[in-house]
């Protein structure tokens, strides 16, 4: 069984980048492009991972690390425990504040908001796009968390008998996933994945990389761009 979810997940994903997008399964028609986003992520990624996981018996993931990851957490110095609420929230404080510094910055010289990478194709075009937007970044740091951070990489570690060769895969999956932001972008991106697995390590609860990257994105996506267009707009007038 092991052996056939492995292929399947590893199929899944290459067939995912091939297309280069994720699968539009769900025919719902929604006006809001970030709403249509924000469902086909739960479908491709959330449903996807948690089949998987209970395929091969590790959906306990969700609430603690599985044993395949322990000997890496411990090489890696962030055993279960190790990072605490407080190192969590001063990261996120002081990365939020930097980004909306620069998109201050560069608001008031004409600019558009700050990102890693070229993130246009993704980013609100009206405050209309800004709920939507809210909704499309619950959903990827919900879902693709459960994918990248935990089917994709038990599956390989399982397999390979690596947590190492699982989170390697995973990250460099998920950076790859996001090419359409440019060789900068993906780069931003791995470095992210590889932060974000060592912060489920170093607590042992996928939650908090999930509310992490769910924060991430709705600063990208929701904060930055409100800061940036409330900014034109005053001196506009």
């Amino acid at each position: 069984m092991l052996a056939i979810i492995l292929v399947l997940t590893l199929a899944y994903q290459i067939a995912l980048l091939r297309r280069g997008r994720m699968f539009v399964w769900a025919r719902v028609r929604f006006e809001a492009r970030h709403l249509r986003w924000a469902l086909t992520l739960w479908i491709g990624y959330g449903l996807v991972a948690l089949a998987g996981l209970a395929a091969v018996q590790r959906l306990s993931g969700v609430w603690r690390l599985p044993a395949e990851f322990w000997a890496l957490a411990v090489v890696a110095e962030v055993p279960p425990g190790s990072i605490g609420a407080d190192t969590v929230a001063i990261g996120l404080v002081g990365g939020s504040l930097l980004g909306l510094l620069l998109t201050w910055w560069r608001a008031r010289r004409g600019r558009a908001p700050w990102t890693a990478g070229d993130a246009r194709a993704v980013m609100p075009t009206s405050d209309a796009d800004l709920w939507p937007a809210a909704a499309l970044a619950l959903s990827a740091g919900t879902a693709e968390e459960l994918f990248y951070r935990l089917h994709l990489p038990v599956v390989v570690a399982m397999a390979s008998g690596s947590g190492l060769a699982g989170v390697i895969v995973a990250n460099t999956a998920f950076a790859a996933m996001h090419r359409y932001q440019g060789w900068i972008g993906v780069a931003a991106t791995f470095v992210g994945g590889a932060l974000l697995s060592a912060l489920y390590m170093g607590t042992g609860a996928l939650w908090v990389p999930m509310a992490v990257h769910v924060l991430v994105d709705l600063n990208a996506l929701v904060l930055r761009p409100a800061l940036s267009a409330r900014v034109r707009r005053r001196l506009s007038s």
